[in-house]
This record gives structure tokens, sequence and C-alpha cells, in this order.
């Protein structure tokens, strides 16, 4: 019956198997045919663009052409590596997880061995798999993240094992720029006050209100990236810190911990969004969905795929 299966769904979708971007059962956005993936909200995203742009192109246009050229030099280098950084974390898989195909028994879970002491897989009953240590099931973007630290609006995607190289970096450069464009203000402040020249009044208040926003954000991001630099050299994740568990590992060093961040190759992603669909890899709207599609075929069809829906009749998945 397989053969024979694959050929109608074939037929009913027009020919050709989707592939699995087409029909991805997480909330994530798909973009570009499935090239790349992101999180559900774009809107602090797009305001985080917003804010960021706005601000440095005022700082360039009433604030840095007073001062020295090198000003521009270094605010683009900058400004471009927190834009590389923040678009590698926006638009990277984070690490998810493929979903298993049907309900599996929970009675008897795996194990892994964490510091000396023997711990129980948890079963995460929306994707049907075990999940690995430090794996967690986002609620946002409905999907098992490898390696999970966070859910960040600001960057519109979950953090994980693929990009938390990337969030960290944004981290640093976005709150070295603001301490650097605070510092260059205040700087042509003083200049122009110590030299007894004057500035026109917009290009003050402007001086003042750029200094009170970067300033805030500049410590507030600078302390951040220091925590997340500490939980790199702990090899722990954000929440685990939170949780209050303990690092998966005690026998790493702080360099052997820093070094499986930014020192090896990308993490091979365990989906492949242009890859053939699963069509168990669905929520249960969307097959029901599917089913009410099939019902509407003709019956040569119909009866090779109601065969496959009384098979997996009990394929359902559970909620959370």
């Amino acid at each position: 019956d397989g053969p024979m299966l694959d050929d109608a769904e074939q037929r009913l979708r027009g020919g050709r198997c989707k592939q699995l971007w087409e029909d991805f059962p997480g909330n994530n956005m798909i973009c570009c045919r499935g090239l790349c993936l992101t999180g559900p909200d774009p809107t602090i995203f797009i305001f985080n663009l917003i804010l960021t742009f706005g601000i440095l192109s005022a700082f360039y246009i009433l604030i840095a052409i007073r001062l020295h050229p090198v000003v521009f030099v270094i605010g683009f280098i900058l400004h471009g590596l927190s834009l590389y950084f923040l678009l590698r974390c926006a638009f990277t898989d984070p690490g998810i997880m493929k979903r298993g195909s049907t309900p599996q028994n929970t009675e008897n879970p795996p194990t892994h061995i964490v510091n000396g002491q023997v711990q129980q897989l948890v079963y995460c009953n929306t994707c049907h798999i075990f999940r690995p240590p430090k794996c967690k099931h986002c609620r946002t973007c409905n999907n098992c993240v490898e390696e999970f630290d966070h859910h960040c609006p600001w960057v519109m995607n979950c953090v994980g094992k693929r990009n938390y190289r990337y969030f960290v970096g944004f981290v640093a450069t976005i709150s070295i720029l603001c301490v650097y464009v605070c510092a260059c203000c205040l700087g042509l402040l003083i200049k122009t006050g110590v030299s007894g020249g004057s500035l026109p009044t917009h290009v003050v208040l402007l001086a003042i209100v750029i200094i009170l926003v970067t300033g805030c954000l500049g410590c507030t991001l600078s302390g951040f990236a220091g925590f997340h630099c500490r939980l790199i050299a702990q090899g722990m994740t954000t929440n685990e810190y939170l949780k209050g568990r303990q690092a998966e590992s005690k026998d790493n060093s702080c360099i052997k911990n820093c070094c499986n961040v930014y020192c090896t190759g990308l993490p091979k992603a365990n989906i492949d969004l242009r890859g053939p669909a699963d069509i168990e890899m669905k929520d249960g709207a969307n097959k029901e969905d599917e089913e009410d599609e099939i019902s509407e075929k003709p019956v040569d069809d119909a009866s090779v795929l109601n065969s496959k829906k009384r098979k997996t009749g009990s394929d359902v998945e559970l909620g959370n």
C-alpha cells in the first residue's frame, strides 16, 4: 500500500510532495521558501530596527558631523556588526527538534547522566519526543528547541544551540555601540563648553536625549552581555539559571565552554525545511483539515487514503 498511498497523495497535492516549509507544524514564519525561519511576531523586532536606525541617523547627521571623520568609521563598523549579528540570530534555525510521528510510551523514559546522577528525560506531549538535556518546548514558537536559552522578542526568535553565538554577539556589539554614541555626544558638549563655542539649541537638546537613551541602554545591555558571558563560562543556559539547575557538566573548563560556543562550526540543523514534509509532522487542526480535503476527492484516491486514516486514527497529538 505504500507506493499506492504515495502516488495518491502526490496526485492530491498537484503531482509533487510538499516540502517541510510548506507544511511546517510550528508557529514560526518561514522565509524565502524555506531558506530561513524566524519567530511568529515581528512587532518588537521592527520597533528595534526603527529605534536603532532612528537614533543613529540623528547621531550621524547632527552630532558625528561636528566631530572627527573617524567617528563615522567606528560608528559604521559597530552598527554593521550589530546588524549582522541581529539578522543572523533572527533568521537562523535555533535548533528546532524534529517531531515524532506518533505518541510514545512514557512508562520507561530514557535516562541521561548529569554530574554523575541518572536523570530521566522529559517527554513532550506536543512534539512526541523525549527532550534531550537543555531542550525545552517554546510555547511562543510551539517547537522543542535544542539547548533552549529563552525566547527573545527583540530578535524575533528563540535563542538556542544554533543561534546563541549570534545573540551574544548582538548584545555585546549593540552595548558597545550605545556606550560609544553616548561618549561621542558627551564629548561634543564638553568640547564645545571648554572651547567657549556654541551649538544650535536643537543639537544640544538632541545630544542630551541621545546621552540619556544610549546611556541607559548601554549600562543595561552591558550588564546583560556580562551575564551571558558568565553563563557561557559556566556552560549554562538562561533557562537552567532561572530554574536553579546546575551546569550539565562540571568537568568542562571555562575555556572549553567558551570554545564550544564560539570556536566550533555551526551545528547541523535537526530539520530540513526544503526537504520532503513528513505527513505526520502536523498538529491536530492540520490533520483534520487534510482529512476533510481528502474526503472530497474521488473514490479511487479516497479509498486508499481512508485506509491510512484508519491505521493512524489514534495518532492524535496531545496538548501541553
